[in-house]
């Protein structure tokens, strides 16, 4: 499949243009779109994207001010988003309306056309209730769409369609993106962005948004219940409410600072470049103490974590004490007796009445025939008998279950807890205070080091202070976002028990009335959701590394330097050479994380088995000069159609050069002003003709 044209009218510069494109072959696949800064390649782009997803598209969009999934904040976004894309002229030329339209081509050579078209009022307010979408299949344009449906249903019927014939907005990052866009994922950690990545390529971020809707519906449900008014559910709900609040506060929080850190991060490496240019000497030292520096921020990091979580955990639990421990253990034991003997039980007694039907029967055959009395008689004493069989029950019985929540399986795994415990000394706790405390004391005297290096040319004194003023901010976000992390994980995992606790006691009250089974298996569905969302990531690992690992060789500048990419199921990622070292244990510089993250966005693309065409705006983005035609090469490669919306300093010269071969059609967007609006036009041919005709 591919993009066979686009025509846009009155959107942002562009009152009126139109791209025509060929059909990709083996050897030709790439189109080139060139337009200077400001001339209206990005605002194509835009366009690419609002036209296929609408609102849902907006996230993908760089400079759109939206942020988050909240869709009020969405919705008000889109609006003003849309206000701001209507052509100045066309509210004073009496034009109240926008549209953009796509015609897609697949194999067969056969046309998929989607239009929409956004209205507006005179005065240029954008009004959603009208705004459209139309999509014509075939060449004779048979129209296609959802009847009678209107608002919200409407809408996911076209989303529906255009995920299942085109592409699932899950996946959309990984065909339609920024190039300056990657150099901020870049600085996201490894495992995130494949565990990122992954997620879109399965579609999991509508499934945690299925589980969420759907729990949330388990809770309306329930309320509708007149005859349920368990205190214990409406509390659990209340907790999970305070929990999830918490978690989003500081889910939002991290948002906040990981951009402010990757700045941090990019101008930590320009003042450490320009200092290495006043000599090498002095400064190599300079560098080394700033790794040394780094090294132990690391390591007394990675041992507060350690002590955060044996105090929250191991910690905790043997503080309970031995004595404590041992009364649980033996109730535990007595109590997996009793529910074997009470399953015994009840399996002999679901035969009694048969057994005594038999000896009945067996009692007719006996001559002399016995009287009425003497065969009641005989039924009293074997069913004495059988009881006797049960009791009384075992020694090591319990008298009831103080934990009737926990099934065989689950008190065992109480039990080998509690007898881990056992084993936990204080030793290593001492062992882990000692090395935190040295690693401190070594970072305050390498600190202190470094404050007495002396200054090798005018203005390093400054450089110095701001240089160690971004490494003290960087160590603070760092340990904010590791301490985030760890908080966010603890409340996942209170979240996730909340939710057990719920659907156990849902299906208890699953008698009490029709709304409160609803719930109840709601929240079974939402729970058996979770169980998937959990096993599916690990089951793409495997693909996602072998693709990453072939795209990143294709891209990277040292070739030998990554034998391959290793994802463990937690999606940690390792590096590795040709002797199995991880070479994440060096600092990266920006191009080689560019590469990385390049990589991903090509795994998860051929993965996905899509034949999607991919549309990149400024492709080569903040691409250092040895990578860019690594990344070039890596794209003339794909067997599908590839458009670049190439700014006139990245896809020319010698980077023209080396994928010309390869390209099939070019596109120049020329800008003009009329008065104080600005004007779009798109004409045939690229930067080199315009030099020509200069």
């Amino acid at each position: 499949m591919h993009i066979s044209q686009i025509t846009l009218r009155d959107w942002k510069a562009y009152t009126s243009a139109n791209f025509d494109f060929p059909a990709p072959t083996k050897d030709k696949n790439i189109i080139l779109i060139g337009a200077p800064n400001g001339y209206g390649k990005t605002s194509l782009f835009e366009a690419i994207v609002l036209g296929m997803f609408g609102r849902d598209g907006l996230p993908l969009i760089a400079r759109s001010p939206f942020s988050g999934v909240d869709k009020e904040r969405l919705a008000i976004s889109y609006k003003n988003f849309l206000e701001k894309a209507l052509h100045r002229g066309a509210t004073a030329a009496g034009r109240t309306s926008c549209s953009v339209k796509l015609v897609f081509t697949d194999e067969n050579d056969e046309p998929l056309e989607i239009q929409r078209i956004w209205h507006f009022s005179d005065s240029g307010v954008y009004r959603p209730q009208d705004e459209e979408i139309h999509i014509y299949e075939g060449s004779t344009r048979k129209a296609v769409g959802p009847g009678a449906l209107q608002g919200n249903d409407r809408a996911d019927w076209f989303r529906e369609y255009i995920a299942e014939n085109l592409l699932p907005f899950t996946l959309a990052h990984f065909f339609l993106f920024d190039g300056e866009q990657v150099s901020v994922l870049a600085e996201r950690e490894m495992s995130a962005q494949v565990r990122a990545g992954i997620e879109g390529l399965l579609g999991i971020p509508v499934l945690k948004q299925l589980a969420k809707d759907l729990r949330s519906y388990a809770e309306v449900r329930r309320r509708e219940s007149p005859n349920v008014s368990d205190k214990t559910i409406e509390k659990l709900e209340l907790e999970r409410h305070t929990l999830n609040f918490e978690y989003e506060k500081k889910a939002t929080r991290l948002t906040e600072i990981e951009p402010r850190r990757a700045a941090l991060r990019e101008e930590q490496e320009h003042l450490i470049r320009e200092l290495a240019s006043f000599g090498a000497g002095s400064q190599a030292l300079l560098q080394e103490q700033f790794e040394q520096i780094k090294n132990y921020e690391r390591a007394i990091e990675d041992g507060h974590a350690r002590l955060e979580e044996l105090m929250m955990k191991d910690l905790a639990l043997a503080l309970s004490g031995l004595s404590l421990r041992k009364s649980v253990k033996s109730r535990l034991l007595r109590e997996g007796v009793l529910e074997r003997w009470e399953s015994g039980k009840n399996q002999g007694d679901s035969n009694l009445e048969r057994f005594l039907s038999s000896v009945q029967a067996g009692m007719h055959a006996i001559t002399p025939s016995l009287s009425d009395g003497q065969r009641e008689s005989v039924l009293n004493i074997a069913r004495n008998a059988w009881e006797k069989l049960w009791y009384p029950p075992p020694d090591n019985c319990a008298d009831e279950y103080l934990h009737p929540y926990l099934n065989e399986l689950e008190r065992s795994k109480v039990i080998d807890r509690l007898n881990e415990l056992d084993e936990l000394g204080a030793p290593g706790i001492v062992e882990l205070l000692n090395s935190i405390a040295a690693n401190e004391e070594s970072l305050k005297r390498l600190q202190d080091e470094v404050t007495r290096t002396e200054a090798v040319a005018p203005h390093i004194d400054k450089k110095r202070e701001r240089l160690t003023r971004v490494n003290e901010e960087l160590q603070q976000y760092d340990q904010e976002i590791g301490a985030l992390k760890r908080e966010m994980a603890s409340l996942e995992s209170q979240i996730n028990q909340k939710n057990t606790e719920l659907t156990k006691l849902s299906g208890q009250l699953d008698q009490a009335a029709p709304s409160a089974r609803r719930a109840a298996r709601a929240n079974k569905v939402a729970l058996m959701v979770d169980e998937i969302v959990a096993k599916a990531v690990p089951s793409q690992i495997d693909a996602i590394a072998a693709a990453m690992t072939e795209a990143h060789r294709a891209m990277a500048h040292k070739k030998d330097l990554v034998e391959r990419i290793a994802i463990d199921e937690n999606c940690d990622v390792k590096l590795l050479n040709a002797d199995d070292m991880d070479l994440r244990g060096y600092d990266l510089s920006a191009g080689e994380k560019q590469i990385f993250t390049q990589a991903l966005i090509s795994a998860v693309s051929s993965v996905s088995g899509r034949g999607f065409p991919m549309v990149v705006d400024t492709p080569l983005g903040r691409l250092d000069i040895e990578h860019r035609k690594g990344v070039l090469n890596h794209l003339v490669q794909r067997n599908h159609q590839v458009i670049l919306l190439s700014t006139d300093t990245e896809v020319v010269g010698e980077y023209l050069r080396e994928i010309a071969p390869h390209v099939q059609k070019k596109y120049l967007v020329h800008f003009e002003r009329v008065g104080d609006i600005g004007q779009s036009s798109v004409r045939l041919g690229y930067f080199e003709d315009m030099e020509g005709q200069a």
